[in-house]
């Protein structure tokens, strides 16, 4: 059997052969292999990373940091949300509902005393009374679980705010400038050489470099197209590719190359 020492040597195999030794659906599998960290759950990513190195023997520690820092980064400051039809389906049903029968009960128990009192003719308002009543409380229901609905559709279409990185943009690209476009949806991060500040985010837009900076960029696969003043040039690689930005000359390195230049380190 093929002794596998990190993730790239995963990323080699590609989807189908994990697929068939590991039997994670293909899907699972291109999340992980692309590093698609804000589109899979915590508990499902560690799950399959286990899954890996058990069948693997590989030491996916790494990815466990980064899937880590990921999260804490753009999950912290964002707001907890409600579930309007959580509440919707276990609060307010229940007590229109409720305050509907009550209502109903009332009416004919009314009804039935009023009869007592009153002769033939009469009963018969009294049963249009409550018939009438109980068609009230009905409609009262009906709106209500409509206003809900209505508010369920709402909350579901409104999109959810994210948290976009000041390297993307689609902006006209300047004469001295270095875009890195996707063909996939890809991780990316970046390292400000000069102050060591990081980068990170999954995007499928355009990465627009600063090249007034220094920069270490790290990708989840090569499959980019790479925009330089000299001109466009296409890379297409599974594997996770390191480039190094200085003075707006974009280079593609090794990973050697890059954890000499990042102090040892691979992101």
């Amino acid at each position: 059997m093929k002794h596998y020492q990190t993730f790239e040597d995963l990323l080699a195999l590609g989807t189908e052969k994990i697929h068939e030794q590991t039997h994670i659906s293909r899907d699972k599998v291109e999340l992980v292999m692309t590093k698609s960290y804000g589109e899979i759950g915590r508990v499902q990513f560690m799950g399959y990373l286990s899954i890996l190195e058990r069948e693997y023997g590989v030491d996916l520690g790494d990815i466990r940091q980064e899937y880590l820092a990921f999260h804490q980064e753009h999950m912290q400051n964002m707001p907890e949300k409600k579930s309007v039809i959580l509440q919707a389906s276990t609060n307010s049903k229940p007590k229109w509902i409720m305050a509907g029968v009550v209502l109903i009960v009332v009416l004919m128990a009314g009804g039935y005393v009023t009869q007592n009192k009153m002769s033939s003719e009469p009963k018969e308002d009294v049963m249009q009374l409550t018939t009438s009543g109980m068609d009230a409380v009905e409609k009262v229901i009906e709106t209500n679980a409509t206003d809900v609905n209505e508010s369920n559709v709402s909350v579901a279409v409104n999109p959810v705010e994210t948290n976009t990185s000041d390297t993307v943009s689609t902006a006209v690209l300047p004469a001295d400038g270095v875009v890195i476009h996707p063909i996939y949806k890809v991780w990316y991060g970046m390292i400000d050489m000069d102050t060591k500040a990081k980068t990170q985010d999954i995007t499928a837009e355009p990465i627009r470099i600063d090249t007034t900076k220094n920069w270490l960029i790290i990708l989840g696969h090569g499959r980019i197209e790479l925009e330089t003043p000299e001109g466009k040039k296409e890379i297409n690689d599974k594997n996770t590719v390191w480039f190094v930005c200085e003075k707006g000359n974009m280079k593609k390195i090794s990973k050697e190359e890059f954890e000499t230049l990042n102090g040892g380190k691979g992101w």
